[in-house]
C-alpha cells in the first residue's frame, strides 16, 4: 500500500507525462507534415534527449554504466521503447491525425496487462479481462466501419500503430523485471535513448536523411529540439514510475496522453473525428479503467 502523499506524487507524474508526450505527438505531426523525415526526426529526438540526460547524469555523478547487464538494458529498452515504435509512429503521423495516434496509445496499458497475464506476472481477474474486451472493441470501431477513417488507405497505418503500442507494452514488462541493481533513472534513460539513436542513425542515412541543424532554424528544427527536451524529462519520469509504482500503473500514462493528444490536435490543428473514433476512444478508456482498477485500489 502506498501512502496518500506518494499516490499524489505518482498521479502528478502521470499527468505531466501524459500532457508532455501528448504534446510531442502534436509536434511530430507538425514536423512530418512540413516534410521532416520520420527516421531523421526519431534520431534527432532520441539523440537530443540522450545528450540532455547524459549532461544531467554527469552533473549528478551518476554516468551510465557500461557493463554487460546495463548495455543489454540500454539496447532492449532503446529498441522496444524508442527506435522501433517511434520510427513507426513518425511514419504514421504523415497519414493519421495527431488525435488518432494519441487514441492508439491507449492500448499500451491493455497490452501490458495482456502480456503480463500470458507471462503469469499478473493474476487473471474477470474485471480486467472485460477491460481487454473493451480494448478489442475500440480497435474494431476504428478499423471495421468504412466511415471511421477519412481515408480507407489509413487502415494499415492504424495496424502499424497497434504494433508500436505492442512494442511499448513489451518494454514496460521488461523494465519492471530487468531493472539493474542500484539503477539510476536518468542514467538508464540516457543509455536507452543513446542506444536507440545509434540504431536509428543508419536507418535515417539510408532513407530520407537527417534533419539539418545549421542555422537559421525553421519549424521542423524547433519542433525536433522541443520533442527532444520534453522526451528527456518524460523518459526519466516514466522509468521512475515503472520502478516505484509498477508497469500497469505507469502505463496509465497513455490514458492521459490520449486525452491530451486529442485536445492538442483539436485546439491547434483543428482536427475533427468521426463518431466511430469517439466511440473507440471511450471504449479504450473504459478498458484502461477496468484493467488498472485493481492496482489503483491496491495503492490507495
Amino acid at each position: 500500500m502506498i501512502a496518500p502523499g506518494q499516490l499524489a506524487l505518482h498521479l502528478a507524474g502521470l499527468l505531466v507525462m501524459g500532457v508532455g508526450w501528448g504534446g510531442n505527438i502534436l509536434l511530430a505531426k507538425v514536423a512530418t507534415t512540413l516534410g521532416a523525415p520520420p527516421a531523421g526526426l526519431a534520431f534527432l529526438e532520441a539523440a537530443g534527449s540522450g545528450l540532455i540526460l547524459l549532461l544531467v547524469s554527469w552533473t549528478r555523478g551518476r554516468s551510465p554504466r557500461l557493463d554487460g547487464r546495463h548495455l543489454r538494458f540500454y539496447i532492449v529498452t532503446g529498441a522496444l521503447g524508442v527506435a522501433i515504435p517511434n520510427f513507426i509512429i513518425f511514419h504514421a503521423a504523415r497519414h493519421l491525425s495527431a488525435g488518432l495516434i494519441a487514441i492508439l496509445m491507449t492500448l499500451i496499458p491493455l497490452v501490458t496487462y495482456g502480456l503480463s497475464l500470458v507471462l503469469r506476472l499478473e493474476r487473471f481477474w474477470w474485471v480486467r479481462a472485460v477491460g481487454l474486451l473493451f480494448g478489442l472493441l475500440g480497435v474494431t470501431l476504428i478499423l471495421a466501419p468504412s466511415s471511421s477513417l477519412p481515408d480507407a488507405s489509413a487502415a494499415h497505418w492504424v495496424i502499424l500503430g497497434f504494433l508500436a503500442t505492442t512494442m511499448f507494452a513489451i518494454q514496460n514488462v521488461y523494465i519492471s523485471h530487468a531493472w539493474p541493481r542500484d539503477g539510476d533513472a536518468f542514467a538508464l534513460s540516457c543509455g536507452g535513448l543513446l542506444a536507440s539513436a545509434v540504431m536509428l542513425a543508419p536507418v535515417a542515412w539510408l532513407q530520407e536523411g537527417f534533419i539539418g541543424l545549421i542555422p537559421p532554424w525553421g519549424a521542423v528544427q524547433w519542433a525536433g529540439i522541443a520533442m527532444a527536451a520534453v522526451n528527456a524529462l518524460m523518459s526519466a519520469l516514466f522509468i521512475l514510475s515503472i520502478r516505484y509504482a509498477g508497469p500497469v500503473f505507469a502505463s496509465q500514462t497513455a490514458y492521459v496522453m490520449t486525452i491530451a493528444g486529442v485536445l492538442w490536435g483539436m485546439l491547434l490543428l483543428h482536427e475533427r473525428h468521426s463518431l466511430w473514433i469517439w466511440a473507440a476512444m471511450l471504449a479504450m478508456c473504459a478498458g484502461v479503467a477496468l484493467v488498472t482498477r485493481s492496482q489503483r485500489e491496491a495503492i490507495v
